[in-house]
């Protein structure tokens, strides 16, 4: 049989491989895959193929839907936040630091003050207690533990079979692994059992101020002029710069003062026993629990100080002699309350909330146009599988179908966005929308006028062709005639001056389908 083919030509071309010379067969039609044939799933047959992408087809259905809706709220959100934007211009008021007026609450105002209220926090962050700390806004911890971490390998090999196994390695990370790996073989190399990892956040001697990640641990009572802010309008002030922390030793032999234990188990605002400041300004500490580093510790500390001299604000000004947002007149989800580092001018404050929303609106409308194509991709994805029923030049039909699919939804997604976009513009700037709009309806209207015509000129060649048989029929009936005609006047002539030769000739002619006999 053909699919033993590759079998009798491989003792010349050993070289390929049985198996690959065997998947070369089934691409030119010669029997099956011999994954398929031998009941592998590294390769699909037709039918198999057909369920996945009927599979696929809920999902790109899902991503055209979501895709088209996310486009829609996306153009709304635009619009929305630059309506607010352009009225915060013409609403705000500038107001002075101090005095607060209550002529001003409930209005969008600006102001451009000092930063007043700032702290050191020696004693309100832990382990500072013998560092130089300048007075500062608010001050952020970096908290790091020493875990066992799970690595899994894919090895593919060219026959499609993949060969899963996995690793382990120890880490810093600011979220807790697994206690125990079920998976693998994971040995500790101190002490020879399996892996774990305990939870250095658990010794009773942790300070409880300190969390995992990046935190605020301090925060002073900021104020502009006599303005207070909010912890949200604090954490978004001052320039960082990091703390060199200072652990003299013996750390242990100094006495902790009063009200330097935190609220909450363990610590103070000294360094613990066992600790030493490392690279980078960070803090490394011994606590209870695996694994450890080379070193031996198992948690580390790094701590940021922010701080500022100036701010300016936009927002609206509160009863409580506060700040609060300013919700504008198009929604009440959208409204403006910002705050700057340094002397920023209100026209710079708005501009620059326009170019975060031009970023975004852009970063979506590409997001969501793919996200519309793709779907299409899969949901029209069966119909290049047909190419794949055609013996021998199947693949070359299914790429081709594939081709001109990809060619057909980026006309419709491009179509269907258009709508979308145009449709939400129309109403805020028409000489947006209208375009869109336009642009959309003349694709659909191009693509529809290339159907009829080129149906015309198919309708117009059938007719055509139509036409010309009977013509010809009758051409040919008609010379026929003429050939029949010509004969009977012969064997007529014949009969007058020879009936011998005539009688003769009359069954030759019959034969030949010249005349009758």
């Amino acid at each position: 049989p053909l699919s033993d083919v590759p079998r009798a030509l491989s003792p010349c071309i050993s070289h390929l491989g049985e198996a690959r010379m065997e998947k070369m067969s089934s691409v030119m039609g010669f029997g099956d895959h011999p994954d398929v044939r031998d009941g592998a799933v590294n390769e699909e047959n037709f039918q198999e193929k057909m369920q996945s992408h009927s599979s696929a087809m809920c999902l790109g259905l899902f991503l055209v839907v979501g895709g088209l809706t996310l486009a829609g709220w996306n153009e709304f959100r635009s619009v929305a936040t630059e309506k607010t934007l352009k009225a915060a211009e013409e609403s705000f008021i500038t107001v002075p630091c101090s005095p607060i007026s209550d002529l001003n609450n409930k209005k969008l105002v600006y102001a451009t003050c000092p930063i007043t209220g700032k702290e050191t926090f020696n004693a309100a962050v832990p382990y500072l207690k013998n560092t130089v700390v300048k007075p500062a806004i608010y001050i952020m911890s970096d908290v790091e533990i020493y875990q066992w971490h799970e690595i899994e390998n894919r090895n593919t090999d060219q026959e499609g079979n993949t060969d899963i196994t996995y690793s382990y390695a120890r880490k810093w990370t600011s979220s807790p692994e697994p206690a125990t790996f079920s998976r693998g073989n994971c040995r500790d190399s101190y002490t020879g059992n399996r892996c774990k990892n305990d939870n250095p956040l658990n010794d009773p001697s942790w300070d409880s101020r300190l969390d995992l990640g990046w935190r605020t641990v301090a925060r002073a009572p900021i104020q502009l002029g006599d303005f207070s802010l909010d912890d949200y309008h604090i954490d978004q002030l001052g320039t960082g710069s990091k703390i060199a922390i200072n652990c003299p030793a013996p750390a242990a032999a100094e006495a902790v003062e009063e009200g330097e234990v935190a609220v909450g188990s363990g610590g103070s605002s000294a360094c613990p026993e066992g600790s030493q400041v490392g690279a980078g300004n960070t803090l490394y500490l011994e606590m209870f629990g695996l694994p450890k580093d080379d070193s031996g510790f198992n948690a580390r500390v790094s701590y940021t100080l922010y701080d500022g001299s100036d701010a300016s604000v936009l927002a609206q000004q509160s009863e409580a002699g506060r700040f609060e947002r300013w919700v504008g007149p198009f929604d009440e989800d959208y409204s403006v309350d910002k705050i700057r580092d340094g002397v920023v001018p209100v026209e710079e404050i708005i501009e620059d909330a326009r170019d975060v929303n031009f970023a975004m609106t852009w970063i979506l409308r590409v997001t969501t146009w793919f996200m519309v194509w793709g779907g299409l991709q899969m949901v029209t994805a069966p119909l290049a599988l047909v190419g794949d029923l055609v013996p021998v030049i199947g693949p070359m039909l299914h790429k081709l179908f594939g081709c001109l699919l990809a060619i057909f939804n980026f006309f419709i997604t491009t179509f269907m966005w258009c709508i979308v976009v145009g449709s939400t513009w129309i109403a805020y700037r028409p000489e947006i929308g209208g375009p869109l709009l336009a642009a959309a309806f003349v694709c659909i209207i191009l693509a529809i006028t290339w159907r009829c015509i080129k149906k015309k000129k198919h309708s117009e060649e059938a007719d055509t062709e139509n036409q010309l048989k009977p013509t010809a029929k009758k051409t040919a009936d008609h010379e026929q005639s003429q050939w029949a005609d010509m004969i009977a006047q012969f064997q007529q002539k014949l009969q007058n001056y020879n009936p011998q030769a005539a009688a003769a000739m009359a069954p030759v002619l019959a034969n030949m389908g010249l005349g009758g006999a």
